[in-house]
């Protein structure tokens, strides 16, 4: 994966890596110049020392010649009231010359050093020196344009794709579930929209799920409603008070099992844990169906009362769709338990293996009449939120083979 500070950081190493060469090359340009400035004011100063002393009007010119020729300038010594003494082209000067010390670029590279008598010694380079402070500052500039231009690109790139990122955020956010933004790139920005889309994803189909939920509630509310009703307009007899309390019993039993069932979803845990022998457990609930649990004792941590009722769902289940189960048993396993429920009914085809357990399914064949189509759903949540799950088997034989796992 190409970590995103691994790119910025070669970023600014590549930034810095530009500068220097580009620095470089500045001062290979600059160089020659700086030298000549710097060796014009050394042979300057040196001439103005010599001059110090008296000497005769020829003694100065022949110092003045010779700074001119090494210096490869124009040389002029101003003495007030006086004519200069000059060596070279003849160049021109004011009395701002007379009075500037260092160099000055108003009319041409002209350095200036006076000597302690007040006399002026100035000296104009022939050589073109360019490379003052504002030429150097303009071509520093030049590079931070371009060191600018190299590094906008992947900055750019990366806020783009951020922006893209949010957009799709936002989408979301109002309510198009279906938004989801492109993953681009193998860095912590990728990952990122990896990680919007996985979570938009189980939002969506938590979203979907409750819709459909509430749809089916809606359903299974109005049936015994409506045979209330029905029963209520035919009259009040034995027959009608029968079917008002069974359909009574029925809405209390379908609101009883929604409950629990956002309960169960809600909850991250079980609201209380102890310690719970599931052989104990699943031969009580047996008991109740005429039925007997094979197995050893296993010990695990759980909410009696879900348990419980995990058991009793399984029970019911085969009852109801296959007569009642065939067999039941308790195993122990490395990490926990497994209770196992079989029957030796019709059986389940391949493609409803999984929707049984999806809220209010009930698959072609079953019998429609009885139940709420929630038992096997809340068993796995019940089985999940103990840290295990429910899978359906086809039975040897012919049936079903339901197998719980539980977590010690």
């Amino acid at each position: 994966m190409r970590k995103l500070h691994r790119r910025l950081y070669l970023a600014i190493i590549g930034a810095l890596f530009a500068f220097l060469v580009c620095t470089a090359l500045v001062w290979h340009v600059a160089a020659e110049p700086l030298s000549a400035m710097w060796g014009v004011e050394t042979a300057t100063r040196m001439s103005a020392a010599m001059l110090e002393n008296p000497h005769s009007p020829a003694d100065e010119f022949k110092i003045v010649r010779t700074l001119a020729d090494e210096a490869y300038a124009d040389v002029a010594l101003l003495k007030d009231g006086e004519p200069p003494v000059s060596y070279g082209r003849s160049f021109r000067f004011t009395a701002q010359h007379e009075e500037q010390k260092g160099w000055s670029f108003r009319e041409g590279p002209v350095f200036a050093a006076h000597l302690a008598d007040g006399r002026a010694l100035l000296v104009h380079p022939r050589q073109r020196l360019l490379l003052h402070g504002l030429h150097i500052l303009l071509i520093l500039s030049v590079v931070a344009a371009v060191l600018a231009l190299l590094t906008y690109p992947i900055a750019r790139g990366i806020t783009a794709r951020l922006a893209r990122l949010r957009q799709g955020v936002q989408k979301f956010g109002d309510g198009d579930l279906a938004a989801r933004v492109a993953i681009e790139g193998r860095d912590e920005v990728a990952a990122l929209a990896a990680s919007f889309n996985e979570t938009a994803g189980r939002v969506e189909q938590l979203v979907r799920a409750n819709q459909q939920l509430l749809a089916n509630c809606s359903h299974e509310l109005r049936t015994p409603l409506t045979r209330m009703r029905l029963a209520i307009e035919h009259g009040a007899n034995d027959d009608s008070h029968g079917e008002l309390k069974r359909n009574i019993a029925e809405l209390d039993v379908l609101i009883g099992e929604l409950l629990l069932s956002s309960r169960l979803d809600a909850a991250k845990r079980p609201d209380r844990v102890e310690t719970v022998d599931l052989l104990a457990l699943a031969a009580e609930e047996a008991a109740y169906f005429d039925r007997e649990v094979r197995g050893d004792p296993v010990t695990i941590a759980g909410d009696p009362l879900l348990l419980r009722r995990l058991i009793r769902n399984l029970l019911e289940n085969a009852r109801v769709h296959a007569g009642g189960a065939s067999q039941v048993s308790v195993e122990k396993t490395a990490t926990g338990a497994r209770l196992v429920v079989e029957d030796a009914g019709p059986g389940i085809t391949a493609e409803d293996r999984e929707k049984i357990f999806e809220p209010f399914y009930r698959r072609q064949g079953a019998n429609q009449a009885t139940g709420t189509g929630l038992g096997l759903s809340i068993v796995r949540q019940i089985a999940r939120l103990h840290g295990g799950d429910v899978a359906y088997e086809p039975r040897a034989g012919g049936g079903c083979r339901f197998v719980v796992t539980l977590a010690a």
